[in-house]
Order: C-alpha cells, then structure tokens, then sequence
C-alpha cells in the first residue's frame, strides 16, 4: 500500500501508521501533528477565527475525544450515522483499492469493536431495553486559562520540567510535545494562508486578515496581548479540542475582555465566537459563580454573554449560569431577560449545593468552586478532571416492573433482572421495597462493571494526549487523561423515571398493603392485560396522590429511593480512581425509556410514553402550583448530587412579561435554592403556542424549548417528545 497517495485523503489513518514508535498515545499525537502539516486548510473571514475542521470529519478514519480511532464504515456497523467509507471512494475511484486496504489495516485499531467483545450478551440486552447502560467515554472541559497564560512555550516548559520527575515516560511527554508542535503548525499555516489572502483583501476582509497575521506572530507560543487573539487561539484550541464544552467561559477569557480597552471590537469579537459557537453545536458553556471564599466571579463578559444570547436567540451553545448567596441582582436580572427570550437558558445551577455535594466526595473548596457543566450537564471541575461525562444511566421504574414481576422485562418479556421472588407473596410494602432495592443495586452493579470495562479500555486504547496537555494532573503525574491522569476521576451515572417510581409505589403501598382495596394478583394481572376490563383499578391507581404536590406519603417514598441511588452509587469506585455519583439528565430519552416499560402501576399503559423528564414530576402531575412541586423535590437530598441534578419547569410567557413577574421568579429561584435545591431549568412559552406548531410547524422554525438538559427547536423533536413538553404544567406564580 503506498501511503504517501493517501497523504492528502486520509492524513490522521497515514500518519498513525507512520509514526516511528508503537506506543499508542504517541502515534495519535504524531497522526495529529502529521494532519496539522497536511490538512487542508480553509479560512473563513466572515467568522474570523480560525480553527482545523473535526479531526475526523470529512475523513472516514480520524479520532473522536470520546470514542478514539474511528473507522467510520456503516457497511460494517462500526458507525452507522453516514456511509462516508463509500462516499470517500465515490470521491477518489482511483484510490479504492488502496484506500479499501487502508480500511482493512485500520479497522482493528477501532475501540467499539473491542467495546463490543467485552459486552456479555445480558449487558446488551439490558441497554437495549432500556433498563441500564454502562458507558466511559465521553465530555471534558480542558483548562484553557492554563494554555492562554502559558502559551505553548509555557507548556513545554512544564512538559520538561515534569519530564525529569518521571525520567521513565518519554513517549508520553513527547507525545505532548507533538500536540504543541500541532497547534503551532496549525498557526503558521493560516498565517501563511493569510499573507496569502491579504494581496487581494478588500474592506473586512483585510483588516481581519491584518489582525490575524499579527495574531499569529503572538500566539500560540506566548500569552495573548488582547482579546482577539485571545478569541483566536482559545478557537484554535477548541477545534483540535473536537469542540466539546467551552466550560467556564467568562472565567478564561473574561481577564483578556475584561482589559481589553477597545469595548466595541471584544464584542464584536464575542458575537462572531456565539455564531461559531451555534455552527458546531457547541456543548455546555459556564458563567458567573463564587470562589472558595464566596467572592462573586462575575465580570463584563458574564453580563456580555448573556446579552450575546439574547439578541442570537440560538438553541446552542448549552449556557449555565451559577449563582450563589452574593450574586448580584444586576446578574439574576440579565439570567430573566434571557430566560423571558424563550431559549430556555440559561440553566441555573446553585453554588451552595453543588460545592457541598462535590466536597463531600474530597474535592477541596479552590477546585470544587471550579466546577462546570459539560455535555448536557454533567458536571467537571475546570481543566483537572475527567469526571464530566455520561458513565452510564440507569432505568428507576424499571426496577420497579423487575420487583413485581420477578425480574421479567415486560417489554421484552425475557428475563433481565433478578429472581426476588413471587410479588404476590409479598406480606408487607416493606418486602416489595426490599426486591426493589435488590433490582435496583443489580442494575447498579451492572453499569459499574460495563463502565469499569469501558474506562479501562479507553485508558488503554484510545488515549487523548491533546486533553493530557491541557487538563492537570497528567503532566504533573506523568499519566494519561483517561488514564488517571487528572486530579478527579469520579464518575456520573444519569437516572430516569424516579418521580415515575416513586408514584408506583405509592399506589402500592395504598391500594395494595394498606387499604387493602387490591390484592397484588389483581395488579399484576391488570397490569399483564394494560388494564383491561379493570377500568376501577385503573381510575384508582391512575388518580392516586403524584410526587410533586407536597404530599408527604409519596414525597417520603421519593426521598428514600433517591437516597438509597445516590448513596449506593457513591460506594462504588471509577477505573479512574473516583467513586460514581448520581444525578439526572434524560436529554431526549425520556419517552423511550416509557416505551420499553410495560403498563405500570402509576397508571401509565403500554406504549404510552409519557415519563418524567427530571427529578421534578411527570409532566402534568404538579397540581398545587410551582411553590408545592418544589417542595416535593426538595424531600430528595440533592447535596448527595455530584452530578446535574436536572429540575425542569414550564412557565407562562406571561410570567416574564412583566417586571413584578420576573421577580416573583427569582425569589422563587431564590427560595429553592437557600433551602438545598441544585439546578432549575425552565422554559418560558404559550401551551397554545406549542400545540399550533404541532399543527403549524411552518410557523415556528424559531421555535425553541428546554428539553432534558439541553435547548432545541420544537420543530426538530420526535412528535413523543413534543407531547412530553406539552403536558408539562403552565406554572404562574
């Protein structure tokens, strides 16, 4: 096979096969280097900054942050989102037989075929039912302040100086060296290309080729002298960084805006970065918070950020706001105005809460008051963890169909849970719960042992040396970002369908232990036959008291099952050297997890997909009002969290009308959080308005709602899902 035709094609698969060491994490970082020397380069002046296109696309063999080496041939099932193998070859017919041989050496390198070999047959089944998953891949949030302030001369600095500490790891700190080199090339080359473009350049277009060129005479070797090419070279990094989540945004670049003098030229900077931003569906970007001593971190780029997304309106990027006991009032207004716009951001995360939960699993207040949102929300601690990301999930009211009916999966009907015994013998609810708790730690211990599997895989061979340069701890320890190179490797496991469980058992305990109404064969078989010719069991177990309307008999169940998760959770330690933690984050899963239950007991039917979508209620439960809906959650010890806790809420746009309105919401906001609550999302639209576009889509292209954790154009939903968020109740306080 002669590699050099493929140079141009193929540059990541031709310069991981012709790195000069075996070692993996070196060979990646040389096939990164070799791409910067050989990608072609495209610069586009309407958004001035500049930055490498995804390092895999439009190439079918390139390298994924969460995935590794991707040979991305659907013909195989390797990765099944497009046939770029055959789109590749339909480009270049006459290099098929080489680039057909080109595949063929490289797929062994890719991990999901190994995922796939260490997967027992049970685990698959478990995950495509719906019940649980195991996962270690994923998010991270590298510390772009470091990389800004050092520069890469800085960096290589501390590579050497660290070097001599582990004399014994020079493919891995040559690895990081060659990361530098990428970066560095990348620059040289716009540079270049720049030169190039200016000879012709008119108007805009040469004044921004003129600041590149300058630009680039600075960066990325030393520390930007304005905000610019600050704006620049975080981009630059971004890119090669696979444009995962920005992090803690005002935090990194707010010194650089902050100082910049020319107030007119670091907005217009931050406007072309938002349209960058929205055009790589860019992940969770982070403002505002506290430090250590409760000083506020806001600056002119928080408040900046916030107006950037009111006037774009985009669904992207995810913004976060965290907010604590200092927070201004200037900032909680400039979060309204935003949350009034309908873009259901940004999301609101408290300090108080989250800092305590993640202290109490040994992060220390200067790093836990470092912490961001990555992904949807899962949460990191800035540039020195490998913690933000989806570990696994696991399906709460699917532990409930397992306790009834002895492990049997309803929607399958094979047997995928334990034996804990006939539910018609049970004597009390206190032995149903017993089962329930047996199911549940088995689903539990299934998603440790896959993620475990999984993480040690990744360590092994998909190693990421461009995130072992820029999170800490893996210079300093002279180890790999997913090889318990950073200082936290705790991981986050996301559930589904607790407020759904927690109604089951109510129910249950009702009609079935304490009243006496129903015996549990009669549920069973109601349930069997999706309540048919059981229209009063149906009516009864359908209209029994709902978590989220303060009731204490099914508040008190919530709180003892969301405790049990948490706290089982936290006794089970991460390959990479945490302990797994809890919190909830559905994104767009929650009707399909409804779908692959069968009728339950909360009075949902088969094929109904209704499911709750947050720790809150199922949608349309909260009947009291938004003030007893809070409270309900509030029974749930959300400082046992150390992951995205995700509360969602609908409110009226009459609600943010108004000025009285918006501050009836903040001191809603307020009191939630003073009393222990971690995160609210909400969205601020018309039911009627949701409905026309269901009936109008034409009319809405605009359209956009909060949906698990995220924000998306209503129009762009599976019509599930758009009925999830319609029957969420109309808050108005």
């Amino acid at each position: 096979m002669d590699l050099q035709k493929l140079t141009k094609i193929e540059p990541f698969a031709v310069g991981f096969l012709t790195a000069d060491r075996e070692d993996r994490c070196y060979k990646i970082a040389y096939a990164l280097k070799f791409m910067a020397e050989n990608l072609e380069l495209k610069m586009d002046l309407k958004n001035w900054f500049q930055a490498p296109v995804k390092s895999f696309v439009p190439y079918s063999i390139g390298f994924s942050r969460a995935d590794g080496i991707c040979v991305r041939d659907h013909e195989n099932g390797v990765i099944t989102r497009e046939n770029i193998k055959t789109k590749k070859i339909a480009l270049y017919p006459e290099y098929e037989a080489e680039l057909n041989e080109l595949y063929d050496v490289m797929r062994p390198y890719d991990l999901w075929l190994y995922l796939n070999s260490i997967t027992s047959d049970i685990e698959k089944k478990l995950d495509e039912n719906k019940c649980c998953w195991g996962r270690g891949g994923g998010h991270g949030n590298p510390d772009f302040y470091m990389l800004l302030r050092l520069g890469t001369k800085g960096m290589r600095e501390k590579i050497e100086k660290f070097r001599f500490i582990h004399n014994d790891r020079d493919d891995f700190y040559d690895s990081l060296l060659l990361c530098c080199d990428a970066i560095e090339i990348f620059a040289k080359r716009f540079q270049e290309k720049a030169k190039e473009l200016i000879k012709t350049a008119e108007g805009e277009d040469k004044v921004v080729l003129e600041r590149l060129i300058e630009a680039f005479d600075n960066i990325p070797e030393n520390s930007p002298r304005n905000f610019f090419e600050a704006a620049q070279y975080f981009w630059m990094a971004y890119g090669i960084a696979d444009f995962d989540s920005p992090g803690l945004f005002d935090y990194f670049l707010g010194p650089w805006y902050q100082n910049d003098p020319d107030k007119e030229l670091r907005y217009k900077c931050l406007e072309k970065l938002w349209q960058l931003f929205y055009e790589t569906r860019s992940w969770n970007l982070c403002v505002g918070g506290s430090d250590e001593f409760g000083n506020d971190m806001s600056n002119d780029l928080t408040y900046d950020t916030l107006k950037v997304a009111r006037e774009f309106k985009y669904n992207t990027p995810n913004i976060t706001m965290r907010v604590h006991k200092n927070t201004p009032d200037s900032l909680w207004h400039a979060a309204v105005d935003t949350l009034a716009t309908g873009i259901g951001m940004p999301a609101i995360y408290n300090d108080e809460c989250v800092c305590t939960a993640l202290e109490s699993i040994g992060i220390p207040p200067s790093d836990s008051h470092l912490y961001c949102m990555n992904g949807c929300n899962q949460i990191d601690i800035f540039g020195k963890s490998h913690m933000g990301l989806e570990d696994g999930e696991i399906s709460i009211i699917k532990a409930v169909e397992f306790a009834l009916f002895n492990g049997v999966c309803k929607f399958s009907n094979e047997k995928l849970g334990l034996t804990t015994g006939d539910a018609r013998e049970f004597k009390s609810f206190e032995e149903f719960m017993a089962a329930y708790y047996k199911q549940v730690e088995y689903l539990a211990d299934t998603i440790v042992s896959v993620s475990n599997r999984y993480q040690e895989a990744y360590a092994k061979y998909a190693p990421i040396p461009w995130r072992s340069l820029t999170i800490q701890g893996c210079i300093e320890r002279g180890l790999e970002y997913k090889n318990k190179g950073p200082y936290y490797g705790h991981g986050q496991v996301l559930t589904e369908g607790l407020p759904d469980a927690a109604d089951s058992m109510a129910a249950i305990k009702h009609y079935i232990y304490d009243t006496k109404k129903y015996t549990m064969a009669e549920l069973l078989d109601a349930l069997d036959k999706d309540f048919e010719g059981y229209d009063e069991l149906y009516k009864d177990f359908k209209g029994y008291d709902k978590f989220g309307n303060d009731i204490d008999e099914v508040d008190d169940i919530y709180a003892a099952i969301s405790d049990h998760i948490y706290r089982y959770f936290r006794t089970k330690k991460t390959f990479r050297g945490g302990v797994f933690g809890v919190g909830c984050s559905t994104y767009h899963r929650a009707p399909n997890y409804a779908i692959h239950c069968g009728a339950l007991p909360n009075g949902k039917k088969n094929n109904e997909t209704l499911l709750a979508d947050s720790i809150g209620c199922t949608p349309g439960n909260d009947k009291c009002g938004p003030t007893a809906l809070l409270n309900s959650v509030l029974r749930g010890n959300q400082y046992l969290s150390t992951s995205g806790n995700v509360m969602q809420m609908k409110f009226n746009k009459a609600q943010f009308n108004t000025d009285a309105g918006k501050e009836a919401y903040i001191a809603l906001a307020k009191t939630y959080f003073r009393m222990g609550g971690q995160t609210l999302q909400i969205n601020v639209v018309s039911r009627e308005e949701l409905l026309d576009a269901k009936v109008h889509p034409e009319k809405y292209e605009n359209l956009i709602v909060r949906v698990g954790g995220f924000s998306e154009y209503f129009n762009r939903l599976p019509e599930p899902l758009q009925d999830n968020i319609i029957a969420r109740t109309d808050n108005e306080i």
